[in-house]
């Protein structure tokens, strides 16, 4: 025999004292009652006539029934379980799948996690008395599993929550606690996380049929002609098996919102493009409904569109006519040129551009620099020699500086290479190398943005070739426009040291140190602002994932 919560030894002695004390309850006899009467005569006459009856029987009795009652309290209270009855013991270890597809909800609006946590509650009373009980999952929200009680694992159990942009993996068995030989592995999940799942380890599936249509894929790109113009890319999925008709609303901060109506078949996805230009600067929202949705969390995806008004350039220069005509090729920009002597007091304008002119100190407003001379401000090294003879080898297509900008063709007859020193205080980066890694172009900056062209227009044929002019809109784009939010998965987001993190509403978001920078967890898709002393960074937090939005493609589906 076994007892829960208690050890056998301390339930054998509870027991025991139960029992004993209803003995010595039925043992001690009160003290005789004495009563004064006028004559004894007649008692004793009652005495004689009244005739004796076995009592003790009747003592024996309730004696039983009082023992009977208090130790079934502490049976009740030991809960033992019988070895021959319920089995023998082991160690159950039940694994279950909290990756986002388990967050689906079927028809009878119970989610795939839910069904887990009644598969759990089964196994855990199917096991032997005295068994031991693990919970671990396969996301990492069990940080250490450790052993516990039938009930205590069930309510884990019914605590869980998916979890997202974690890598999901199945436990491997070595890192846990010990287990016995004697011992149940159980796996619960719908099939549909592709993980590597041991051959001894028991399969219980929760797959269920469920309709869902979800987002895939959103994101809103300026027109390379036209700036003002602002297109968003939506991909809509539907994984349910049949026909949807699917309603997907663009809404922004001002503006009429723009509504579609799409017909998909069953495991259908399709993409379209949307003038979102008559959208006010701020965050757009784009949402999917459907009926009979099963997950919520891919019906919604959110974008930040920048400002689309005019802007004062300056081009500091002592004479380029490629770099002025692309310039007043751009519908938005207010252009103004510039001799070298005014190179200082630029506080009117957005944005500068400095062709061949070095400023006497970083300029107060966002700049491009294009062939500077060394300058203790830019922190150049004594070692920045000139390279000639070179071209453009790699750069960083994902950078807004080079966005749509091929420089495949760009030959270099004359670059001055920029190198920083450990001690500057610009933070720049090469987003274009020539073939031995020297750095052609850098971007960055703390506070104002900077970009630096190494080499001159008149020493290179950059300005001939085709990716010049949407270079030249990219960097007035990139120098005068707040940033394109960066597009996250849910989860845990990175974001500066020392970042103070507002949702869409305004609200502050709790962060946590680490190493290098900050991150906070975001469970569901929103719009977040993260914002230092030097600097404000726009981060849409999306699922956008059609792993998970295919909550159909299970291996244990049929």
């Amino acid at each position: 025999m076994t007892f829960f919560g208690l050890t056998p030894a301390a339930a054998w002695m509870l027991l025991a004292g139960v029992a004993g004390a209803v003995l010595a309850l039925y043992l001690l006899k009160p003290s005789p009652r004495r009563v004064a009467v006028a004559s004894g005569l007649i008692w004793r006459r009652v005495l004689e006539q009244r005739r004796r009856r076995p009592e003790r029987w009747r003592w024996w009795l309730s004696l039983l029934l009082a023992l009977a009652i208090a130790l079934s309290i502490a049976f009740a209270l030991t809960r033992p379980d019988f070895d021959a009855i319920a089995g023998g013991a082991s160690d159950v270890l039940v694994v279950v799948d909290t990756s986002p597809g388990m967050a689906v909800r079927g028809a009878d609006g119970r989610t795939r996690l839910d069904l887990a946590a009644e598969e759990v509650e089964r196994i855990a009373a199917a096991a032997g008395g005295g068994s031991r009980f693990m919970l671990a999952d396969t996301t990492h929200r069990i940080a250490t599993p450790a052993f516990e009680g039938r009930q205590e694992i069930v309510a884990r159990a019914r605590a869980l929550e998916p979890g997202y942009g974690e890598r999901a993996w199945f436990p491997e068995l070595g890192t846990l606690p010990d287990l016995r030989d004697s011992r149940q592995v159980w796996f619960v999940t719908d099939g549909v996380s592709p993980l590597q799942v041991p051959e001894s380890v028991r399969v219980v599936s929760v797959f269920r049929n469920a309709d869902n249509v979800g987002i895939t894929a959103f994101e809103l790109r300026a027109s390379p002609g036209d700036p003002r113009r602002h297109d968003a890319f939506v991909e809509v999925s539907n994984a349910s098996a049949g026909n949807k008709l699917v309603r997907l609303r663009i809404a922004g901060v001002d503006g009429t919102p723009i509504d579609r109506e799409l017909r998909l078949d069953g495991g259908m996805r399709t993409s379209l493009v949307v003038d979102v230009s008559g959208l006010g600067e701020g965050p757009v929202r784009a949402s999917v409904a459907s009926d009979g949705d099963g997950l919520a969390l891919d019906d919604v995806a959110y974008a930040f569109l920048p400002g689309k008004s005019r802007v004062r350039v300056a081009l500091v220069t002592p004479g380029n006519a490629a770099l002025a005509r692309a310039l007043r090729a751009l519908p938005r920009v207010d252009l103004q040129i510039l001799p070298p002597s005014r190179a200082t007091g630029l506080s009117g304008f957005d944005a500068a551009l400095f062709d061949r002119v070095t400023p006497e100190a970083r300029p107060g407003i966002p700049a491009l620099l294009i062939a500077p001379r060394p300058a203790a401000w830019l922190g150049t090294g004594a070692g920045a020699g000139a390279v000639g003879k070179t071209h453009v080898a790699a750069w960083d297509t994902g950078h807004p500086l080079l966005a749509r900008a091929t420089l495949k063709d760009v030959l270099i007859e004359r670059a001055q290479p920029l190198r920083v020193t450990e001690d500057a205080q610009l933070r720049l980066s090469a987003v274009a190398r020539g073939p031995n890694e020297e750095a052609l172009v850098l971007a960055g900056g703390d506070g104002h943005r900077l970009a630096v062209l190494a080499f001159s227009l008149q020493a290179s044929n950059f300005a001939q070739q085709p990716g010049f002019p949407p270079f030249v809109a990219n960097a007035v784009n990139w120098l005068t426009r707040e940033a394109s939010a960066v597009s996250r998965p849910l989860g845990q987001v990175v974001v500066p040291a020392n970042a103070r993190v507002l949702d869409l509403e305004g609200g502050e978001v709790a962060t946590r140190e680490v190493p290098g920078g900050a991150l906070f967890e975001a469970r569901e898709p929103g719009l977040f602002t993260a914002m230092t002393d030097t600097s404000r960074m726009r981060i849409a937090v999306n699922l956008l994932d059609a792993r998970v939005t295919g909550v159909n493609a299970s291996a244990l589906a049929g």
